[in-house]
């Protein structure tokens, strides 16, 4: 497709040729004609509006850079893809005789794709203790309805445990799985353990806690000029199924230890007709989410300031699908072998090295963006030779989009020995960063955002649908995303202060009205309305609270949330 700039100004020399061959009849032949072209003349235009094209196209791409400048200082997340992500187990060592910690970033592999492997990384510290779930089932008697758990040590192990938590993902299609979440949260009145044939020993209620809220959690790496807030709606709309886990805590106070059986009985108030029936994926021990991304170093740059930016190219480009996630590190060395770090420009750090990044349309056709650094001329570096090595975080584009359950499991060197891994969901697709065109729209709705009240329903419903419109395409995702913001119909807030620990604290109750109808379910509706909590409560100052009602305008049904302190920073 021709360069628009160069068809526009090709158009424009040829509109003024024939107006001017008009005025002109004598030097009319000279341009040419529309009944009979020169070669000559029209080779003349061509060249001229391939020039005066570049002209142009470079006067409009300094507001573009202004605009991605600005982003990378307060949104540099918008400047990034969304790689691929899913959801791994994995298996304890085929003895199951002591306990295995992996750590976060541990690395796995896929099945070849094109011949070479991609690569996700852990976003969860998981502990593989020396158990599984042997059984699961509801219990529906004339006595109080119950959630039966039981877990099978490795023989001998139970009464060695140290462990106090279990961490449980809860799998299955999202609808039945959040069915199950809000079954968890909100029906659980006690729970009791025991070993067979033993008096139960109770737990409170508040020992099974979501989990996966946490920044630390955070699926990808969140960059420190962005608020937190933004990382909720980041991973909400990007894999939902991030949100389903949940912690049992207190396990460790567990005294008659006889056999290697333990039993777990969650006493329910109530088990609504809703409740999803339970499968052996309903309950996932082991399980983290896993991003597709990776450290990867690009070819050296060559600085000697005689070109404006420098394109970066990964090592080793792979079918030219890798693609760049983020510059963790650029470092220089001169020819007298000083070596110094740059700093990023959005850094503000003064008189030090500093460079530029920017997104450009790649060259290669189909090859989504290219990134460039730029380095500002300092004083006394005219002239000066510079090699610049640039570190890395890449993703492999839209090359895993098409594996499979059970396709990702492959050991890396990263990886611990005897520990096996394998996807237990499906890879969500690959999303390019925000493009030019919608990127000035997306950094003055969030300054809008910074300025106006979040207690707005349009305002909240344009905050969402930033993040939503992420996921642009035609998948269910995007769908299902698109009526849950929909369904908000209302936003109210009041000003309250109320007692806490001795001491009055002043605080917003927030009511949110939707659509329940919008949702995939009861589960779906509470697990939006988690989100939002969590949301509201990184946006409030430190020493307020915020405590959320979300209501069905449809039921009449509401649900309330435990008023919380607010996060947001002020340093």
């Amino acid at each position: 497709m021709l360069n628009p700039y160069y068809e526009q100004e090709l158009n424009n020399l040829r509109t003024l040729a024939a107006e001017f061959g008009r005025r002109n009849p004598a030097l009319a032949p000279l341009l040419g004609s529309s009944a009979a072209v020169d070669a000559d003349v029209e080779r003349v235009l061509e060249g001229v509006a391939f020039l005066t094209g570049l002209v142009h196209q470079r006067l409009d791409d300094d507001f573009p850079e202004f605009t991605q400048t600005l982003a990378q200082m307060l949104f540099p997340h918008f400047l990034r893809p969304m790689p691929c992500m899913t959801i791994l187990r994995l298996n304890a060592p085929a003895d199951g005789a002591r306990a295995v910690r992996v750590p976060v970033g541990t690395a796995y592999g896929s099945v070849p794709i094109d011949g070479e492997r991609a690569i996700f990384r852990s976003t969860q510290q998981v502990d593989i203790e020396p158990l599984a779930l042997s059984g699961l089932r509801w219990e529906r008697g004339n006595g109080q309805p119950a959630l039966r758990l039981n877990l099978q040590f490795a023989p001998g192990m139970a009464a060695q445990w140290r462990g106090d938590r279990l961490r449980f993902w809860l799998g299955g299609s999202l609808a039945e799985a959040a069915n199950l979440y809000r079954v968890l949260m909100r029906q659980v009145k006690r729970i009791e353990m025991s070993a067979p044939d033993q008096a139960p020993q109770p737990l409170l209620a508040s020992a099974l806690r979501p989990a996966g809220f946490e920044q630390a959690e955070a699926l990808v790496p969140w960059p420190a000029g962005a608020h937190p807030a933004w990382r909720l709606l980041y991973d909400y709309f990007a894999l939902p199924e991030k949100l389903l886990f949940v912690d049992l805590t207190g396990l460790s106070a567990w005294r008659e230890r006889r056999g290697d059986l333990l039993q777990l009985r969650l006493v329910l108030d109530s088990l609504p007709d809703w409740a999803p029936d339970l499968t052996e994926s309903s309950l996932v021990l082991n399980a983290t989410p896993a991003v597709n991304l990776y450290r990867h170093d690009a070819h050296p740059l060559q600085v000697d300031h005689r070109q404006p930016a420098y394109r970066i190219q990964p090592v080793s480009q792979g079918r030219g699908q890798r693609r760049i996630f983020s510059i963790e590190e650029v470092r220089g060395r001169t020819a007298q072998g000083q070596e110094f770090t740059y700093q990023p420009f959005s850094a503000l750090a003064g008189g030090a090295p500093s460079y530029q990044m920017r997104l450009k349309p790649a060259l290669n056709e189909g090859n989504g963006y290219d990134c460039y650094l730029s380095f500002p001329l300092r004083q006394g570096d005219a002239g000066a030779m510079r090699t610049v090595s640039v570190n890395l975080l890449c993703t492999d584009g839209p090359r895993p989009d098409g594996l499979r359950l059970g396709e990702i499991g492959q050991a890396t060197d990263s990886s611990p020995a005897r520990v096996g891994c394998t996807n237990i969901m499906g890879v969500t697709p690959y999303r390019e960063p925000t493009g030019q065109g919608t990127l000035l729209w997306r950094v003055l709705s969030h300054l809008n955002a910074n300025h106006v009240t979040l207690a707005d329903c349009d305002h909240l419903r344009d905050l969402l649908s930033l993040y939503l419109s992420w996921q642009r395409g035609s998948d269910y995702r995007q769908a299902a995303g698109q009526r849950q913001v929909d369904a908000l119909q209302d936003v109210q807030v009041r000003q309250e202060r109320r007692l806490a620990r001795g001491m009055a604290v002043e605080g917003s109750a927030i009511e949110v009205v939707c659509r329940g109808s919008h949702f995939a379910g009861p589960g779906a509706f509470f697990l939006f309305g988690a989100m939002l909590d969590e949301f509201f409560a990184s946006c409030a100052a430190v020493n307020t609270f915020t405590a959320l009602t979300l209501t069905d305008v449809e039921t009449g049904e509401q649900l309330s949330w435990p008023a919380k302190v607010g996060r947001g920073r002020l340093l």
